[in-house]
């Protein structure tokens, strides 16, 4: 046994040298929390990831090919802190593919140079990048992530914006960013509300200026859908092949004293459903407080309507949420934190709900879903 754990400590001792010589990168973040509350009104309580980031795994590397340009290359794994599985594909992204979700966050290989960069695979859309303008980025208690994942936005800084069979251009020159995709697709069987949606191809744009304090953005997100029967409906539903598109338009300002950050996003046809559209709005502080302690706290408020496919009769629903988080730095890479988040889903029904992919929980259709009130004590560490 002695001799066993000896090599395999050798073996580790002489592999790192070689991913430093060879310009590999191991780096990722680990996030755990405990929570305590309610989520769309049932109860939890546990430990639970993701509270002011995702825990994933990475490798990135690079190699100089010559006159400026290089080969590079990103495998990124998300996981469950709390049962140490893999996580976080969306589920109709893996049903349309045979084999096991390895790398669940971003895997793609491409060139790049002073013109930018090219890469292949499953990667960013642009819309990722909308956690520029949130007080809350990429956080659980963001009202931003938290009503685009309700409402099926793709512009939100979660695996909705992450393609796959993508091609994806990045670049960045001087004060200006341009972000742009196209992926071929391949959410084959998105079983909701009784019929079965397939997207057909997705392309998204968008631009970001960075000044001083000041910045502002633009992001713009098509996904094309198709409607198809499932076995059970003897025709298809009118107006579920429409293209959903989005925009969003985003800011911050840092005055010194605490950063301003806001951002207003349109979906129309979401879902492929034609006629449902949505709107949401949200604006925050971040306030320094002692030392690199900082106070985040955002509101937010969307407007989902219309879209007989989705809202069943037409109507309208107008959740909200607030998100408040402290963050206290324990060190560059480890921060420990509490947060809370509300969601008011205002008269929004079960049945519209599981239409949009929530679990119902055996929750009669026609009754309310209930308020999420959540706090988390968490630790953070990166590396």
């Amino acid at each position: 046994m002695f001799k066993k754990t000896l090599a395999l400590s050798l073996t580790s001792l002489f592999c790192l040298p070689a991913l430093a010589q060879s310009g590999i990168e191991l780096y990722g973040s680990v996030d755990a929390s405990f929570q305590y509350g309610k989520e769309m009104g049932n109860q939890t309580a546990g430990i639970d990831g993701g509270g002011i980031g995702d825990s994933f795994l990475g490798l990135r590397g690079e190699e100089a090919l010559g006159a400026g340009l290089k080969a590079v290359f990103v495998l990124e794994q998300g996981f469950d802190i709390d049962v140490g599985k893999s996580c976080c594909i969306n589920e109709t992204d893996s049903n349309a593919n045979s084999g096991s979700d390895l790398f669940t966050q971003q895997a793609y290989v491409g060139l790049k140079g002073a013109f930018g960069q090219i890469a292949l695979g499953r990667q960013h859309a642009p819309g990722h990048l909308s956690e520029l303008y949130d007080a809350l980025p990429d956080m659980a208690v963001s009202p931003q992530k938290r009503l685009a994942e309700l409402a099926n936005l793709t512009i939100v800084s979660e695996d909705l914006a992450r393609w796959n069979n993508a091609i994806g251009y990045t670049g960045e020159f001087e004060t200006l960013g341009v972000s742009a995709i196209y992926s071929a697709g391949n959410l084959e069987t998105n079983q909701a509300h009784g019929v079965s949606r397939t997207d057909d191809d997705k392309y998204g744009l968008g631009l970001y200026y960075e000044n001083g304090p000041i910045k502002v953005g633009a992001i713009y997100h098509a996904v094309k859908y198709k409607a198809q029967y499932d076995g059970v409906w003897n025709k298809t539903p009118a107006g579920e092949n429409e293209t959903q598109k989005e925009w969003l338009l985003g800011a911050t300002y840092d005055f010194g004293f605490a950063t301003l950050a806001g951002s207003w996003q349109q979906g129309r046809d979401v879902l492929g459903a034609s006629g449902f559209d949505v709107h949401l709005w949200q604006v925050g502080l971040i306030i320094p407080v002692v030392g690199e302690d900082t106070l985040n706290l955002a509101y937010g408020q969307a407007k989902l309507d219309g879209g007989n496919a989705i809202m069943g009769d037409g109507g309208r629903v107008k959740p909200k949420s607030l998100g408040v988080a402290y963050l206290h730095p324990l060190s560059k890479r480890t921060t420990v934190y509490a947060a809370y988040t509300w969601v008011d889903h205002d008269d929004l029904r079960w049945d519209q709900a599981s239409a949009l992919g929530q679990d119902d929980n055996g929750h009669a259709g026609d009754s309310k879903v209930g308020d999420t009130n959540l706090f988390y004590l968490g630790l953070n560490h990166q590396f």
